[in-house]
């Protein structure tokens, strides 16, 4: 009896340990949680975000947290130490940071594949500069494909939370929180913390390849000077505008997925080449700019002010088959604003029919015009605006547009 008691005793010893009260996890794991500043030439602000201490003297953190920076301290209250990178991956926005005479103990990590959905989690960073911020939710659900799948939380984070971390409720990091969908109702994600142990091996592939002429993804340099290529998780943000109404719909297009020279966005819906050309799209969301897109989309590679060129297509996208014969021409260039930086964009106008089906007569011919604006820095198109009259019906006018791009 006694035999039975004590490996019943020792049973439970080897349990999972209890979940931490919040107040406990806070003093458990805070201190490895750091602000990331980082400045431009002349020691000039750009950005803040968050850090975590993965093992002696390294933190991790998002690379775009990074972006353009000659420099960066990680600090915590007013104690700051100057940082260098040492591993980066930007295709999963992944980078770590090497930090002397840094004596901030590493967190533990969570075991691999032990995230589930329901599970109760914690969110600490640095959001809005307000430092060591805890919030708590639950991990929401898993996104992607095995292997490469993020977590989602309703763990609330913001601007400046990018690099802090998502803990389990015994304080093991789950995982790097990333990036929140804007008004999207508590849809907050982050990266898990399993990729940690890739993170050298892939940054030295990443290294290597930009050597030989490729960008950080493995490919070969984007499409008209891109300077940054497609990351995981990164969110185009548009609007849908209806010209007569005025009713503004939210689009967003997510970075779900790399492979090779194919990003998938919206979990396969939307897939383009790194410069914006079109490969498939089982999912429209964008109004007219996906519904009655050319093979390929709505621009060519290395366009030119006066290039011209006809696409003769039939589109089913919308769910209503039409055929389009259109007149493309590059018109010129322009510069538009997007979420405060100015961008040039390249502007291609269409012009010429859309041939509907109306119930079971004839294809009606509908004069049908667009306007696309593509910007190369970002290689994808800001702005689109398009328009059609159906006879009896009156005109239909839409208007997409980036506002936002979130990293």
């Amino acid at each position: 009896m006694r035999t039975r008691v004590l490996c019943r005793a020792a049973l439970l010893a080897a349990g999972p340990a209890a979940a931490l009260e919040p107040d406990a996890l806070f003093a458990k794991v805070s201190g490895s949680v750091w602000a990331v500043r980082t400045f431009g030439a002349q020691a000039r602000p750009l950005s803040a975000g968050s850090a975590v201490v993965i093992a002696p003297g390294r933190l991790v953190t998002n690379c775009h947290v990074l972006a353009k920076a000659s420099s960066f301290v990680v600090r915590q209250e007013n104690v700051a130490y100057g940082a260098t990178l040492e591993y980066p991956d930007p295709q999963r926005d992944l980078c770590q940071v090497k930090v002397a005479n840094f004596t901030a103990p590493p967190v533990a990590l969570a075991p691999a594949g032990s995230a589930r959905v329901g599970q109760r989690v914690y969110a600490i960073g640095n959001p809005r500069g307000l430092e060591n911020t805890l919030s708590d939710g639950i991990l929401s659900g898993l996104r992607g494909d095995e292997g490469e799948r993020l977590l989602q939380t309703t763990a609330a984070i913001a601007p400046g939370s990018s690099g802090g971390g998502l803990f389990d409720s015994e304080g093991r990091l789950l995982g790097i929180t990333t990036f929140a969908a804007k008004d999207g109702g508590s849809l907050n994600f982050a990266v898990p913390a399993e990729w940690l142990a890739e993170l050298p091996a892939r940054a030295k592939t990443a290294l290597e390849a930009r050597a030989g002429g490729a960008d950080g993804n493995g490919r070969g340099a984007p499409a008209a000077g891109r300077p940054g290529a497609p990351r995981l998780g990164e969110v185009f943000e548009y609007v849908l505008i209806d010209g007569l109404t005025g009713v503004r719909t939210p689009v967003r297009y997510r970075v779900d997925r790399i492979e090779g020279e194919n990003v998938y966005y919206n979990q396969g819906g939307r897939v383009e080449k790194a410069d914006g050309q079109l490969v498939s799209m089982t999912s429209p969301a964008g109004g007219l700019f996906d519904a009655a897109s050319p093979p390929g989309g709505w621009t060519r590679p290395a366009m030119t002010p006066g290039m011209r060129w006809r696409s003769e297509y039939t589109s089913s996208s919308s769910g209503e088959k039409a055929r389009y014969a259109l007149d493309a021409a590059v018109i010129g260039t322009s510069r538009l604003t997007v979420d405060g930086e100015a961008l040039s964009v390249q502007q291609i106008a269409f012009e010429g029919w859309m041939f509907a089906l109306v119930g079971t007569g004839p294809a009606q011919a509908l004069p049908f015009k667009a306007t696309a604006y593509y910007a190369p820095d970002l290689g994808r198109v800001v702005r689109f605006e398009a328009e059609y009259r159906r006879v009896y019906l009156g005109m239909t006018r839409e208007t997409l547009e980036l506002v936002r791009v979130w990293r």
